[in-house]
């Protein structure tokens, strides 16, 4: 059954050499003045205005890493608050505050990320690069604080510039069907069918590793 388009953004898979997803984690700043919108899930990149992060300009870009929350001061509730989202610029009037922001930078991480529905993603694509949705970047969930972003099907390419290298299918390994995974949901109509596991159509959910990273790429930013 065709796959059911519902992108998260970039989650944590594995270490490539299969230790527990928990390293490469930095803390990294967003301008308090930034209006842009980070969500769980989200590429950042490097600003060249100073040392913040920012929302990558391109989808085939270096990037940073990717955000995974945030702290910042909340002018709003007049205190410091820890949220899966940055809302976009917390200035106060007495001057800047910025956020701290959680990015995982490993360039030995592996993710999972839904594919987008402009193009079905085959076998012969594996080792490949590809980008990412940038259009989305501002719609993730402002509840959940999840990303919208997904892997650009019809971006592939391979430039050394892209900075995603698609390494496997969500099919090959032993999806659940509850727990953490809330991507893994079943698809109604045919019983217990893993969404994002259909690989004949658009939409499937696919693990990649980094490829044009700050941490990965030896050339200047």
């Amino acid at each position: 059954m065709a796959n059911v388009f519902s992108p998260f953004g970039f989650r944590q898979f594995r270490r490539l050499d299969g230790g527990a997803p928990t390293a490469g984690f930095d803390t990294l700043s967003i301008a308090s003045s930034d209006t842009n919108l980070y969500f769980t899930g989200d590429p950042v990149a490097t600003s060249t205005t100073g040392p913040y992060v920012t929302v990558p300009s391109t989808g085939v870009q270096q990037i940073r890493g990717i955000f995974l929350g945030c702290e910042f001061f909340s002018p709003t509730v007049n205190r410091k608050v820890w949220s899966p989202f940055f809302p976009g610029s917390v200035q106060t009037s007495s001057g800047t505050n910025d956020a701290i922001a959680w990015v995982c930078t490993d360039p030995e991480m592996l993710w999972i990320v839904q594919s987008s529905t402009t193009g079905t993603i085959t076998s012969s694509m594996i080792n490949n690069n590809f980008g990412f949705t940038t259009s989305a970047s501002s719609l993730g969930n402002t509840t959940t604080g999840i990303s919208n972003v997904s892997l650009g099907s019809t971006s592939v390419t391979t430039s050394a510039s892209a900075p995603f290298r698609l390494v496997d299918f969500w099919s090959n390994w032993n999806a659940p069907t509850s727990g953490n995974f809330s991507f893994a949901a079943n698809i109604p109509g045919t019983g217990a069918v893993i969404n994002g596991t259909d690989n004949t159509s658009a939409g499937m959910i696919v693990i990649v590793a980094p490829n044009n990273w700050d941490r990965k790429n030896l050339t200047g930013i």
